[in-house]
């Protein structure tokens, strides 16, 4: 166990989704069970108004972990985002958060396991096992559709989820 985890630790995994308009998250204390979430939007100083957002989160919860899903590939993320990312990463870091960030096909890996592939087939396993969440799952999305913001909260669960499978906690 590093040294970050076991100065800090009380056992709280932060899971961060950023999105265009802002940022879904969840926090656990297990991997079943949520403890808070929320989603965060900002229309105006964006990055600076979810990164003050995301700093109250780590005040208030003082998380062991934070777990992002990979944002520095150039082709899956736009640059804000990337560079809300980094500060986030930064920010838990200095807080003493352990800081794993998964690549997208590491959550389907790990979900595959019970026969979801896409994040809409993640969410509702999801929504099966985390009572909290059977009423918040978004419908189905059509191509031609915006994404709702409730899945951000979905992605969120499963990046915990995949970091509590990973790290076998």
């Amino acid at each position: 166990m590093s040294t970050t985890i076991t100065a800090g630790y009380k056992g709280l995994v932060l899971a961060i989704h950023p999105t265009s308009r802002g940022f879904g998250w969840v926090l656990f204390e297990s991997p079943l069970s949520a403890v808070d979430w929320g989603i965060a939007s900002a229309k105006q100083g964006r990055n600076a108004r979810l990164l003050a957002r995301f700093s109250r989160l780590l005040d208030r919860y003082e998380p062991a972990v934070l777990v992002l899903e990979e944002f520095e590939s150039p082709t899956t993320r736009a640059d804000r985002i990337r560079l809300l990312c980094r500060n986030m990463v930064h920010l838990a870091s200095c807080k003493g958060a352990d800081t794993p960030v998964y690549r997208r096909n590491v959550v389907r890996t790990v979900f595959a396991t019970v026969g979801a592939t896409t994040r809409y087939d993640i969410a509702q396993v999801i929504a099966r096992h985390i009572d909290a969440f059977s009423h918040r799952m978004p419908k189905k999305r059509k191509a031609w559709e915006s994404e709702d913001p409730r899945q951000s909260l979905f992605d969120a669960a499963a990046l915990a989820i995949t970091y509590f499978t990973i790290s076998g906690h």
